[in-house]
């Protein structure tokens, strides 16, 4: 993921930041222009906070009517379900569907999920052999087959292997009752094909399904059942509330990379220029890796008053802010000047926040502005934008920098990230 490449980056960031605390306004002939008559030191004070949900899986859902048919259902030998899903290269699928003629039997890929890449290539074929069936512990099994009357005593057993249980049943093979076939259908987009064949002993229930990188999504074998809705699964075939569970849990998430700074006046575009190609000053570095170094560099180079911010508040290393994290820090100017900022969203190729080309004036009140408002997303134009979240491969683009829309859907701006500044009193 994108923001790995973040990480490995901030070494350099940090010595950016030394540099920047050391060549601050103080010396002359950084400043670009007239210096102004006074400036008091660290005159303003800049927040900037991930407010952004963390969510603990990516996508999830559940598929009801199968294939062919119009209305939700179990599906019978010679039925499937199929269900399609966005993944990237870190991302794992994990499923769980109810062994139709049992008391709570349900099968299912190993708590870790299956893996949906290998070395960057997608997997596709025949998953099968990852497919297990599951006791869920919450019911005494009886007979398995079309007498099974579904009335077994309520139990709080772990949820393991139903060939671990003991009970004596035949519950026929997984590779003789199913067929799982995942397919890759581009643009990180991936289907999968569950077939009940003929001769199963047994139909299925709907599916739930998740796509995460945390393992044990659904159950965690060898510990009971965690009450989100697997029970309802595997004991009546009804996948609404654990879908419902892992839904609600599930979306996008991306840290923010550390700040990229500048104080210029107003008709000056300090970072980039709207609709025209990047300068090759550092923004695509920033952009795609979360670094501001080389782009601070060259503007402290060029005489502005610029510098990096990479510090998350309470901590002492540099690094991205996760949801809840902040970066506070003050910089020179005075009412009137103009402030840009530049911040990767970490989890995407090339794209970043930004005031726009001209940056925004500054106030000269006192109290805490909230200019979350005035944030946009901008697209650097250098590196092709994929499904957001599943960053697999860098294909240059060589477009313009300018407001994101790559027709991809992305969570508002004030929903991954707040900024607010004052004016420090004299």
């Amino acid at each position: 993921m994108k923001s790995l490449r973040i990480l490995l980056s901030l070494t350099l960031v940090a010595l950016l930041f030394t540099q920047c605390e050391k060549d601050e306004i103080t010396e002359p002939e950084l400043k670009r222009g007239p210096l102004p008559d006074v400036v008091p030191a660290k005159m303003y004070t800049v927040t900037v906070e991930n407010v952004s949900t963390a969510y603990k899986y990516f996508e999830a859902g559940a598929v009801a009517i199968p294939e062919g048919e119009s209305e939700a259902g179990p599906a019978f030998p010679g039925h499937s379900f199929k269900f399609s899903f966005h993944a990237g290269p870190s991302h794992m699928l994990s499923f769980a569907t109810m062994y139709g003629l049992s008391n709570d039997g349900f099968y299912a890929p190993a708590g870790d999920g299956i893996a949906l890449f290998d070395n960057g290539t997608p997997v596709t074929g025949d998953i099968t052999s990852e497919i297990m069936l599951w006791d869920a512990g919450t019911q005494m099994n009886q007979m398995p087959g079309p007498g099974n009357p579904h009335n077994g005593a309520d139990t709080d057993d772990p949820v393991q292997l139903m060939s671990d249980v003991g009970d004596g049943y035949d519950y026929g093979m997984v590779d003789t009752n199913l067929k799982v076939m995942l397919d890759y259908d581009g643009d990180h987009m991936f289907t999968v094909t569950i077939d009940v064949l003929d001769g199963a002993t047994t139909a299925i229930s709907p599916v739930a399904w998740v796509v995460h990188t945390m393992p044990n999504p659904i159950f965690e074998a060898g510990t009971q059942d965690w009450d989100k809705g697997l029970e309802d699964l595997a004991e009546t075939g009804n996948p609404g509330r654990l879908a419902h569970y892992l839904a609600w849990n599930s979306g996008y998430v991306s840290p923010v990379a550390p700040v990229l700074w500048a104080v210029h006046e107003k008709d000056e575009m300090p970072i980039f220029t709207n609709n025209t190609p990047d300068r090759g000053e550092g923004l695509e570095l920033l952009a795609e890796t979360g670094n501001p170094g080389d782009l601070a560099s060259s503007l402290i180079g060029m005489g502005y008053n610029a510098g990096a911010y990479a510090i998350p508040d309470g901590g002492v290393d540099p690094g991205p802010l996760f949801p809840g994290d902040k970066y506070t820090f003050t910089i020179d100017a005075k009412p009137g000047q103009y402030l840009s900022i530049a911040s990767m969203l970490g989890n995407s190729n090339d794209i970043f926040f930004a005031f726009g080309d001209s940056g925004i004036k500054l106030a000269f009140g006192n109290d805490v502005e909230d200019i979350t408002g005035k944030v946009m997303l901008f697209d650097a134009g250098t590196e092709v934008n994929e499904y957001p979240g599943t960053k697999s491969m860098d294909t240059d683009e060589g477009g313009d920098v300018r407001p994101l829309n790559d027709g991809y859907t992305y969570p508002a701006v004030d929903q991954i990230i707040k900024v607010t500044i004052h004016k420090n009193k004299n």
